[in-house]
């Protein structure tokens, strides 16, 4: 990319390179711009893992908009702008990788296919990650207490466990202060999965946090039946049958619950 490419793509008149640029005169859309590709000139790999992909979106996000007090006063709205952030993030580094191939063409079907496949998988993989990640910022934003990815009976492994995995392994713990949250960006089938991540935790709610909208009224009986309750950012609730939508937890109730619990 070209200096003047970078102007243009910025809204920064040739002009105002004869001084220093004031930032805060700049609109938040041309920084979250600048901070994008100043991450990605950065980098020294391809495409760096999904937890520096998650940090780099959430310093991006703060440094943009500067609302790091929506981690306390409203997680819903964070964990969105979050998520979206590094939604936006990722497709600028795909195109930044992959745009001069896809402009100049493919040779063969075979290697269309192939770079496709690629794509295709590192999206599916950095997603189903992304949720975790940023739930964490979160839940740490919170002091509160949890292990990720803890290892239950039979190498089940939930996304979370509150307070941590030696309380769940403890016997003498009670089931009434551990509690079991799995984090999918979309359910479909999948939810079905969370009703056996932890066995000592059977008789007890199972909480599924998902960002996937317009879930059937049939689905959420199904978990209801299952004791599976949803926790959903609270402006995709809007989505959801009406006349079910008071089973759903928002992330700020499921938040205070788990304070609640662990006597925050």
């Amino acid at each position: 990319m070209t200096t003047a490419d970078i102007l243009d793509t910025f809204g920064i008149s040739p002009t105002e390179t004869n001084s220093l640029i004031d930032t805060g005169k700049i609109s938040s859309e041309t920084q979250e711009k600048l901070a994008i590709q100043e991450f990605i000139s950065g980098l020294d790999v391809d495409f760096p893992t999904s937890d520096v992909m998650s940090a780099a979106a959430r310093t991006i996000e703060e440094k943009t908009y500067n609302h790091v007090e929506y981690i306390l006063t409203n997680p819903d709205e964070k964990i969105i702008s979050w998520t979206n952030m590094e939604y936006t993030l990722f497709r600028a580094l795909e195109y930044a990788r992959y745009g001069d191939i896809i402009t100049k063409g493919f040779q063969s079907v075979d290697e269309f296919v192939r770079i496709a496949n690629v794509v295709l998988n590192r999206r599916k993989s950095r997603a189903g990650k992304s949720l975790e990640h940023h739930l964490s910022a979160i839940f740490d934003g919170n002091g509160i207490e949890y292990s990720s990815q803890a290892v239950t009976e039979g190498n089940k492994k939930p996304d979370f466990l509150f307070p941590s995995q030696e309380a769940y392994h403890d016997y003498g713990f009670s089931t009434d202060c551990i509690i079991s949250l799995a984090a999918k960006t979309t359910c479909k089938d999948r939810w079905r999965q969370v009703l056996n991540e932890a066995d000592r935790l059977r008789d007890r709610p199972k909480y599924l946090c998902t960002l996937q909208q317009g879930i059937s009224g049939a689905q959420m009986d199904e978990m209801q039946a299952g004791n599976v309750i949803l926790v959903v950012p609270k402006p995709y609730i809007v989505t959801y049958p009406k006349d079910r939508r008071d089973r759903i937890w928002t992330l700020a109730r499921f938040i205070q619950y788990v304070k609640t619990i662990e006597g925050k």
